[in-house]
C-alpha cells in the first residue's frame, strides 16, 4: 500500500483522490496548477504536513471542486447537532418572502430575541440557535415589512441586519455553502437601517464566505470598500470599531496570500484603532479590543506557516474575551505548536479549545486537520489523541 493511502483520512487523502480521477495529473501538474511546491503536494497527500486553508482553496480550484468538498462539509456525521441547518438554509434562500400577512410582534419583543440569539453565538450553541433563526427571521421580515416608514422601519432592518450576521456565522462554523447569501441578506437589510457604519460592516462581512473558498481578492476589495465607506463618517469609538474590524479581516486575507508585509501593516493598523477604545467596548457585537488585535495577530502568522512568529505573539487573554474568541485562538495555537514542532502542547491546546467552545472545535476543519496530521508523525497514537479524535469525529 503506497504511503499516501496508510494512515488517517484527511483533506491530503481527498486530495490525491481528486487528482488521481484526472488523466495525467500527478503531484508535480498539480503543484504547478495550485501555484505551489511539489514538496508541498506531497507533503500534504501524505499526511505529513496540515492542508492550511489556503492549500485546500488553491486545491479546489485547481481539481474543479470545492473547499467544501475536500473538508467534507457539511459533515453528517453529528447528526442531531444539525437537524436545524436545512431549514435554516431555506429560510435564508426565502428571505423576504418568509414575510406573512399577519400582524408583526413588537420590535421590543423581537429585540429580545435577536439579543438571545446573538448571545447563543457567542458561546457557539449553533444547535440552539439555528433551531430558532428560521422563525425569527419570518417575524422580522414580517415586521420589517409592516413597519411605518422612519425609525421604526430602521429600527426592525438594523435587528433583521443583526440576525442575518447570526446566521452567517453559524452556516459558515457547520459548513454551509449558504453562509454567503446569508451574508448579502445582512448586507441589504443594513442598507435599510439608517446606520451608514452597520452597512460598511456588512459589506466588508460579505467576504467572509469568499476567503473560505480562498477568493481573496475579492474579499479583500469588499474589506477595503467598507473601510472607505466608514471614512466618510466622522471618527469616534463607532467608527474606529469597525475600520479596525475590517483591518482585522485584511491581515488574514494577506497572510493566506502569503504577504507578510501587508498582513503586518493592517495589524498595526488595527492596534492603532483598538488603542484609543475603552476596554469593554463592543459595537455591532465585534468584540473588538487589543485583544482581538492579538488573537489575529497570532493567527495570521499560523496562515503564513510561522509557527514560531505565532507562539511568540500570544499573550494572556484578559477574563472578559469571550470563549468562541478564545477557543479560536487555542485552535490556532495547536495549529502554531504542530508547525513549530511542539507536538505536546498541541494536544493541550486542543483541549482548551475543546473546554471553551466545544461545538466550534468540533467542526472546525483545521482541528481536523491538526488531529490527522499529528496522528500521522506519532505512529503510537496516544490514547488521549484517541479519546479527542472520537469525540471530534476524526477517524484514526
Amino acid at each position: 500500500m503506497a504511503a499516501e493511502d496508510r494512515g488517517p483520512a484527511g483533506v491530503g487523502r481527498r486530495v490525491r483522490a481528486a487528482r488521481k480521477l484526472h488523466p495525467n495529473l500527478g503531484q508535480r501538474q498539480l503543484a504547478a496548477r495550485m501555484h505551489v511546491s511539489v514538496s508541498l503536494v506531497r507533503a500534504v497527500e501524505q499526511g505529513r504536513k496540515p492542508a492550511s486553508p489556503a492549500f485546500v482553496a488553491a486545491a479546489a480550484r485547481a481539481l474543479n471542486l470545492t473547499v467544501y468538498d475536500l473538508y467534507e462539509q457539511p459533515s453528517p456525521q453529528f447528526g442531531t447537532e444539525r437537524d436545524g441547518i436545512a431549514e435554516l438554509e431555506t429560510a435564508v434562500i426565502a428571505g423576504p418572502a418568509l414575510a406573512t400577512d399577519d400582524p408583526p410582534s413588537p420590535l421590543d419583543t423581537l429585540a429580545r430575541a435577536v439579543a438571545t440569539v446573538a448571545d447563543l453565538q457567542r458561546k457557539s450553541r449553533y444547535d440552539r440557535s439555528s433551531a430558532v433563526m428560521p422563525d425569527l427571521l419570518a417575524a422580522l421580515h414580517t415586521a420589517a415589512a409592516h413597519a411605518r416608514a422612519g425609525a421604526e422601519a430602521e429600527r426592525a432592518h438594523a435587528l433583521l441586519t443583526h440576525l442575518y450576521q447570526c446566521v452567517t456565522i453559524c452556516l459558515h462554523r457547520l459548513g454551509s455553502p449558504l453562509a454567503g447569501q446569508a451574508a448579502e441578506r445582512a448586507a441589504t437589510a443594513a442598507g435599510s437601517s439608517g446606520d451608514p457604519l452597520l452597512a460598511a460592516l456588512c459589506e466588508g462581512e460579505i467576504g467572509l464566505p469568499l476567503m473560505h473558498r480562498g477568493a481573496y481578492g475579492a474579499a479583500e476589495r469588499l474589506a477595503a470598500t467598507g473601510r472607505s465607506l466608514v471614512e466618510a463618517e466622522p471618527t469616534g469609538p463607532a467608527s474606529l470599531t469597525v475600520r479596525g474590524y475590517l483591518h482585522l479581516r485584511s491581515a488574514i486575507l494577506s497572510a493566506r496570500s502569503g504577504d507578510r508585509a501587508t498582513s503586518d501593516a493592517h495589524l498595526a493598523e488595527a492596534a492603532d484603532c483598538a488603542r484609543v477604545l475603552e476596554p469593554g467596548t463592543d459595537f455591532y457585537d465585534t468584540a473588538f479590543d487589543p485583544a482581538n488585535v492579538t488573537i489575529h495577530s497570532v493567527a495570521a502568522a499560523v496562515e503564513l506557516g510561522d509557527g514560531a512568529t505565532a507562539l511568540s505573539r500570544n499573550t494572556p487573554l484578559p477574563p472578559s474575551t469571550l470563549a468562541s474568541r478564545k477557543g479560536h485562538h487555542h485552535v490556532d495555537l495547536a495549529r502554531a505548536a504542530l508547525l513549530h514542532g511542539r507536538r505536546d502542547q498541541v494536544l493541550a491546546e486542543l483541549n482548551n479549545a475543546r473546554a471553551l467552545a466545544p461545538q466550534l472545535t468540533r467542526y472546525h476543519p483545521q482541528v481536523h486537520e491538526t488531529v490527522v496530521t499529528l496522528a500521522h508523525q506519532d505512529r503510537r497514537r496516544s490514547d488521549s489523541l484517541a479519546t479527542f479524535a472520537r469525540w471530534a469525529g476524526i477517524q484514526l
